[in-house]
């Protein structure tokens, strides 16, 4: 397939041998924990942003080709798929017999997940579709992984982006790695904190899915065969 950029994130060097992980053609490596890496990026938040890191370091340095792939270490696509403007192929899509907010309460601070569903509210006006799938849909995207066109993914990008940093301002995070750390102390103190600290990438990944299932056509090679 030309014209791809496959982005494979991974933060250790050791998933490289582990995992098989090589760059060629059109895959790339991206080292999440890497805070040296040119252009402007957050990398330095790699614990609580995890594979988001990638995504804002493409769109903000604008490395552009016509279709973009995003991976993870221990995630590939077995077949790459041409896909059109608007169309979105994605690993798996889930329907699960409860609502996405219902399982993000089981398992998260559903506050958390609350405030994203206001700011969605101020930003796009109450009632809007993405609250809406936020509060009511039982379909799921997981994993932030898929293939696009560019010029999808950066619309992704200026949708995600802006909702998760009105959630660090209004929580007086101001992009600071102990400040965040210090949160997901407060809010886990009798949990798995180093799991939970990784909330900015939970709740991105329902704002991922939240993006395709609203604006795109989800397709996976299970639903083609």
């Amino acid at each position: 397939m030309e014209n791809l950029n496959v982005w494979i994130t991974y933060h250790d060097d050791e998933l490289i041998k582990k995992y098989g992980l090589k760059e060629e053609k059109e895959f790339h490596l991206f080292n999440s924990n890497n805070t040296a890496i040119k252009g402007e990026n957050i990398n330095y938040l790699n614990k609580y942003y995890s594979e988001l890191v990638t995504f804002y370091w493409i769109w903000k340095n604008h490395v552009e080709s016509k279709y973009i792939a995003m991976c993870h270490y221990r995630r590939l696509f077995q077949q790459y798929l041409e896909v059109d403007k608007d169309v979105c192929q994605v690993m798996n899509i889930q329907r699960w017999h409860i609502t996405i907010r219902d399982q993000y309460k089981s398992a998260h601070n559903y506050q958390d997940y609350n405030d994203i569903i206001d700011i969605l509210n101020r930003q796009y006006g109450v009632g809007n579709k993405y609250s809406e799938y936020m509060l009511n849909s039982h379909v799921f995207i997981p994993c932030c992984c898929f293939v696009m066109m560019y010029e999808n993914f950066e619309r992704l990008c200026d949708f995600l982006f802006p909702v998760l940093f009105e959630f660090d301002r209004i929580h007086g995070l101001n992009m600071n790695a102990d400040n965040y750390r210090k949160k997901a102390e407060k809010d886990f103190r009798y949990e798995n904190v180093d799991y939970q600290q990784r909330a900015m990438s939970f709740l991105a990944e329902r704002l991922v899915s939240c993006y395709i299932a609203c604006n795109m056509k989800a397709v996976c090679l299970d639903t083609l065969e």
